[in-house]
């Protein structure tokens, strides 16, 4: 896992796809959009659960994008400003906090994003 800051300000997390025994919290525990890691060996039971309906107000948006197959690079803006660029691959992740990232895909890729709700058209370009 690698913070990228700018200025001492947490813009995203890259996580490699490397993880450590059990179930590991990602990211800090206040942020809108929860990550965790999970790697338990066969025959490990992890208890059903389920969440109570709580009230809880958000007023940033974080986004997780994870790659399943293929390549691409991230690149990251600060201030609509190009800020960091990462090439990803199979099990890498890129938890966006704050700025924005545009994606090229370099080889054939399968992606899943994941980020917290509920859905606003509230996406501005930025001319790149």
């Amino acid at each position: 896992m690698k913070s990228i800051e700018k200025d001492g300000v947490l813009i995203a997390i890259h996580f490699d796809g490397t993880f450590t025994e059990g179930t590991q919290p990602q990211t800090d525990e206040g942020f809108p959009l929860q990550v965790l890691s999970l790697k338990h060996p066969k025959g490990k039971i992890l208890l059903a659960h389920a969440h109570t309906p709580r009230d809880r107000t958000t007023h940033e948006l974080m986004e997780c994008l994870v790659v399943l197959s293929g390549r691409i690079l991230a690149n990251i803006f600060h201030e609509n400003e190009l800020f960091e660029s990462i090439e990803m691959g199979p099990k890498e992740a890129l938890m966006l906090v704050r700025g924005g990232v545009g994606y090229e895909i370099l080889e054939d890729a399968e992606m899943m994003e994941f980020k917290n709700g509920p859905y606003l058209e509230d996406k501005s370009l930025i001319n790149a």
